[in-house]
């Protein structure tokens, strides 16, 4: 089991833990960046706030996310440490698709997940800029986030409160146990070449100046988010480490540094293909499918020569 550790070396009580998220979210990180700095799980630091702003759910992971359609316009969000998909939509169905699968599907994303691995739900309502921030958040056995939906402006608060209380858990302990370790994602891709400096931005504003749509699929060891756009704005952060997309209705993030190499397999055609963008390890961060425009795509990766044919 991860903890935070205090100055003495002793592990923070969770009233500690809260008091340390609470502070890092005023200086502008994020859950994820507060839960890597105070050395804790993030699942382990969501739980610090239960009784307060979090409500910790009971059921298992398929009871709750067949209420998803009553909320109306929510954002699911799925992501690895090289890369973040977030996408809007409203759902209109979730199914099992068997092997233990739900599949969540929206009217502009899909979502597959590996229900079983959901083993940690958590329900948020978050200070915002303006007014509260709503979401469902999904953790596996070791504290990892496999998917969190929040709820948009459009999206029916009442019936975010319902569910919640329905799935609200009789234990709401600020402390949360978690595994030493989870399985890693990654496929068996071969031939990868390693990503040219500049590649990945230059591929995304080729993308964005030929204005074709994309499907990208981001993944980790518990679920996957497929969605389909022309993608328009891409901007770097302040340090360039951060390339981001940030369209209307999805925002895609990538952490340069971590994206170390570049998949391309063509289709048997040769006018279109898939682009899997790897961390280290051969984990794919993320895959483009490319349809129209494909072969300038490919050549502003500088890998055009593994394309399988």
């Amino acid at each position: 089991m991860t903890s935070t550790v205090s100055d003495l070396g002793r592990p923070l009580a969770a009233t500690q833990l809260l008091a340390a998220w609470e502070l890092a979210r005023s200086k502008g990180l994020n859950n994820r960046a507060a839960a890597e700095m105070l050395k804790v799980s993030e699942a382990q630091l969501i739980a610090s706030g239960c009784g307060r702003f979090v409500t910790r759910l009971h059921s298992e992971a398929p009871s709750v996310l067949r209420k998803l359609p009553l909320l109306g316009e929510i954002k699911a969000v799925v992501r690895n440490p090289a890369a973040v998909i977030e996408r809007a939509g409203t759902v209109q169905d979730v199914a099992a698709t068997g092997g233990g699968e739900m599949l969540i599907r929206a009217e502009h994303f899909e979502v597959a997940g590996k229900a079983a691995q959901w083993e940690k739900g958590f329900a948020l309502r978050e200070e915002a800029a303006r007014g509260f921030k709503l979401s469902l958040q999904f953790f596996t056995a070791d504290g990892t986030s496999a998917a969190k939906f929040f709820l948009r402006p459009a999206g029916d608060v009442h019936a975010f409160a319902d569910l919640v209380a329905a799935f609200a858990s009789s234990d709401q302990s600020e402390q949360e146990s978690v595994a030493l370790t989870c399985a890693k994602l990654s496929l068996p891709l071969q031939a990868s070449a390693p990503v040219a400096a500049g590649a990945l931005l230059g591929f995304l504003q080729a993308a964005a100046r030929l204005a074709h749509p994309l499907t990208f699929v981001t993944r980790n060891a518990a679920a996957s988010l497929s969605t389909s756009k022309a993608i328009e704005r891409i901007k770097l952060s302040d340090r360039g480490e951060w390339v981001n997309v940030l369209d209307d209705g999805m925002d895609i993030h990538l952490h340069q540094p971590a994206i170390r190499y570049v998949r391309p397999v063509a289709d048997p055609a040769g006018q279109g293909g898939w682009l899997h963008w790897l961390s280290e390890g051969q984990a794919v961060a993320l895959s483009t499918r490319c349809g129209e425009g494909w072969a300038e795509l490919l050549a502003s990766t500088a890998t055009a020569a593994l394309a399988e044919k």
